[in-house]
């Protein structure tokens, strides 16, 4: 069996045509710290989004979305993606939000940096 490709107009092998659309759902895949990111700005607007961020909070918010999103990788895998998620969050984050829901927007943004 064959399958047209769009670009070239010519015939592909329908295996090629396969890698190809598998290739195109890894690459619209958020990547592991961008999926964690996301996980804990979904936590922060789910649970009292209104309320203010605590430390303890931010941990508690952070393990669950480690949790959720990374649990089955190996550990230096679930440690890269940790480190890059954190390493998106910039200074001036820190100093500006306070809300839960705030954080959320703010790791929202971060995740598409990642």
């Amino acid at each position: 069996m064959t399958v047209t490709d769009r670009i070239r107009g010519s015939a592909v092998p329908a295996a090629r045509a396969e890698l190809d659309e598998t290739l195109r759902r890894i690459l619209a895949t958020p990547s592991l710290a961008a999926q964690l990111l996301l996980a804990a700005a979904d936590q922060l607007t789910t649970s009292r989004p209104e309320q203010t961020l605590t430390i303890s909070g931010w941990g508690r918010t952070l393990a669950r979305a480690d949790q959720r999103v990374l649990s089955g990788y190996p550990q230096s895998i679930a440690q890269h993606a940790a480190r890059r998620a954190m390493c998106a969050l910039d200074a001036e984050m820190w100093a500006t939000a306070r809300t839960r829901g705030e954080w959320a927007i703010c790791l929202r943004a971060a995740a598409k940096t990642v």
